[in-house]
């Protein structure tokens, strides 16, 4: 099962690097297209509003079709309609492409949950699994001066990756048994409260992510080289949550003390301006803003078992990711109405929520 979990691994890292990557590329955009900080927040906004809308329908068709035969589906269409970024003039257009890719990447995530499920020791995996996404920070930290020369041949990169996926998606060899139906999943109060704490979650995680290094750069008067290097600490702190989020036996006492310092370090965080005082509040910020995503996501397997992993990771993801959809616009609107702090301690809004729920599961 080696190679099932590689291409699970694979396709989950890409589709974050298509997301992930705008909070690099924004830097490109913002100067090509003349984009303002609501603009650039939008853009990423748009990109979950497609994940969002798919989200349920990729999951039914994972646990019905199969989720080898999704992987495929989803890469194939989020390389073809990836292609138009090298040819975008205006701010709609790219608006657009965004739209399409968080449609169609969204079968992607929860197809590898559902293929790891089948693998046992489900915590274990899941936050193997989400290594992913740290580890895709912490690449484009490293390569962001790269990126912001040669970002043409990046989105090259991407799009011959996902279309690798969709070939080597025929060698997964999973005992699939198709199953129907979402109304077991939709009235779980358990599950229904977890998606939500998933949702206060994800506005902090991916608003920071989208926003840590734009704002350094454009709006809080660091020079680049600090930001990239306060972007590879933040980055090097979600690595490490993953290895910690492996040997977790409590989930729920992780998720509680990961949001605990999440929420302190995002208020400490928009208070300091010196390099050397915020380079371990990066590092705490980075640890704390994922801990809390692999040992929930466990979770959420376990309520609904792997054979509705595709179905109930499809729904969480329809719930949660509207906290990735918010959080991105409303830093870029705080900035755009002069509020810069605010902008930053906002991001604790999410996570907050979710540490106030998670005494009621």
């Amino acid at each position: 099962m080696r190679k099932e979990f590689f291409i699970s691994w694979t396709a989950t890292s890409i589709q974050l690097m298509i997301r992930l990557s705008w909070g690099v590329i924004a830097v490109i955009f913002s100067k090509l297209l003349d984009l303002n900080s609501l603009e650039i927040g939008l853009v990423l906004s748009l990109f979950y509003l497609g994940y969002i809308s798919s989200s349920i329908l990729w999951g039914f068709y994972i646990d019905y079709i199969g989720p080898k035969k999704v992987i495929f589906i989803s890469s194939v269409i989020s390389g073809i309609f990836l292609l138009p970024i090298f040819f975008v003039h205006n701010v709609i257009e790219l608006y657009l492409i965004y739209l399409i890719e968080g449609f169609s990447t969204a079968g992607l995530f929860p197809s590898s949950v559902k293929v790891i499920s089948y693998l046992g020791n489900v915590t274990t995996y899941i936050s193997l699994l989400e290594s992913s996404a740290p580890i895709v920070l912490l690449i484009l930290s490293i390569l962001s001066s790269i990126i912001l020369v040669y970002w043409n041949y990046f989105y090259i990169a991407i799009i011959l990756v996902l279309l690798l996926v969709s070939f080597f998606s025929f060698f997964i060899k999973i005992n699939h048994i198709p199953t129907k139906g979402m109304k077991n999943i939709i009235l779980n109060k358990k599950m229904i409260k977890v998606s939500i704490i998933r949702a206060g979650e994800l506005w902090g995680t991916w608003g920071t992510s989208s926003w840590l290094f734009p704002f350094l750069v454009l709006y809080d008067d660091i020079d680049k080289t600090s930001a990239e290097v306060l972007f590879f600490i933040y980055s090097l702190g979600q690595v490490v949550s993953i290895i910690v989020a492996s040997r977790v036996k409590n989930e729920k006492s992780a998720v509680l003390f990961s949001l605990i310092f999440f929420i302190l370090s995002s208020v400490i965080i928009a208070f300091i301006k010196s390099f050397y005082l915020l380079s371990p509040i990066a590092f705490i910020l980075g640890l704390s803003s994922f801990l809390y995503r692999p040992t929930t996501d466990s979770l959420i397997v376990k309520i609904m078992g792997n054979e509705n992993a595709g179905k109930s990771m499809g729904f969480a993801n329809a719930v949660s990711q509207i906290g990735s959809l918010i959080a991105p616009i409303y830093v870029g609107l705080m900035i755009f109405l002069g509020f810069k702090v605010l902008a930053i301690i906002g991001l604790s809004i999410g996570p907050l929520v979710s540490l106030i729920l998670l005494f009621f599961v």
